[in-house]
């Protein structure tokens, strides 16, 4: 079990001074527009994620008018152990910058809990199922990296390198330099593509055999270059050097790399119409979302890893009946979830389970 004991705000966002005692599996946060529920949630993601819930910017967390330094404090329970966690927000040279102290040393999240994710829907998610392949791509590789720790690393490596390479093809260095990066690349790319269909082929298994009370749905993968997913690893990367090599004098000049991670297209089907969520209603969309974050969740339990949900005004995504369903989903999940609204009503079937905070 992992589990937040208790949250202080020190100057962040609305709140100048605000500590709540959560020792509770289930909290509720209720309160107006405008008062701050939102807030705590993304304090909280925070302390996992270096743009929180909302992806903003360091000094948008910061209390306006407040000289006081801004903190977001935490003990935790983990293991039958408490810990003290930190997230700083520091003034350097003109620049905020943010960092994660635990019991008194700078570290990260994974240094000392190395099965932990936090996971969260917002009501700004609801984009995904309509802006575009790009969107959908980024929330997945979100998912798989909470999922995966290595692929996250892939990621960002494969992002260094390719900074790399463009830097060296704008200073026309030497070729044989440029296709060693590049060949370093391809491992990297290769990797990612494996660790994605993997992934798909896992939650797609869930969700036929947990999702029972939610719409069912399938997740597809497919790339733009109309690779085979079983490709051999030789083909894979005899294709891509071709595509490196080709790209080169169009990538010198544009400053950007145009063969990357972005080759992979996701698509999300409802399984009883058949139908790509770009084509559904708001509503099969909202209930598309629901089913991915609800098969993560148990794809996540079922390899033994722990979490901390967020559920940012859980009733602009389900509603009546619906929201019961999904109450009791996540009380068979059991890990600490935190939810927000604007009325007590919204949880009277888990009155007697939840921890409430009225703001």
């Amino acid at each position: 079990m992992f589990l937040i004991k208790d949250i202080k705000l020190q100057n962040f966002r609305s709140h100048s001074f605000t500590q709540l005692n959560t020792n509770h599996l289930v909290v509720c946060i209720i309160g107006p527009n405008g008062s701050g529920k939102t807030n705590i949630l993304e304090a909280i993601s925070m302390i996992a994620d270096k743009k929180g819930i909302r992806g903003a910017l360091i000094e948008d967390c910061i209390k306006k008018d407040s000289k006081d330094k801004t903190i977001i404090s935490t003990t935790v329970i983990y293991e039958k152990r408490e810990y003290q966690l930190n997230v700083v927000f520091e003034s350097k040279e003109q620049k905020i910058k943010k960092y994660l102290d635990i019991d008194g040393n700078k570290s990260s999240l994974s240094d000392i809990f190395k099965d932990i994710n936090f996971v969260w829907l917002t009501p700004q998610m609801d984009k995904i199922m309509y802006e575009g392949d790009s969107i959908k791509r980024k929330f997945l590789d979100k998912i798989i990296s909470n999922y995966n720790f290595d692929y996250k690393k892939n990621l960002n490596d494969f992002k260094k390198l390719s900074d790399e390479r463009i830097q060296l093809l704008k200073e026309n260095q030497d070729l044989k330099w440029i296709s060693i990066l590049e060949k370093k690349m391809i491992d990297e790319l290769w990797k990612i593509f494996i660790y994605r269909r993997f992934f798909i082929k896992d939650i797609n298994n869930i969700i036929s055999n947990k999702l029972n009370n939610f719409l069912k749905i399938k997740l597809n993968i497919k790339n733009i270059f109309d690779l085979n997913e079983n490709i051999s690893k030789d083909d894979f990367y005899l294709f891509f050097e071709k595509k490196y090599i080709e790209k080169r004098e169009i990538d010198q000049i544009t400053k950007r790399n145009s063969v990357g991670s972005q080759f992979d297209i996701f698509e999300f089907f409802n399984e009883e119409t058949k139908i790509n969520s770009d084509l559904c209603s708001t509503g099969e969309q909202k209930k598309i979302l629901i089913s991915i974050i609800l098969s993560f969740i148990w794809l996540m339990k079922s390899k033994n890893m722990k979490s901390i949900l967020l559920f940012d005004e859980i009733a602009s995504h389900i509603d009546g009946e619906n929201l019961e369903l999904f109450f009791d989903e996540i009380s068979k999940i059991g890990m600490q979830t935190w939810y927000t609204g604007n009325d007590f009503q919204l949880f009277q079937a888990i009155e007697n389970k939840a921890f409430f905070v009225k703001l």
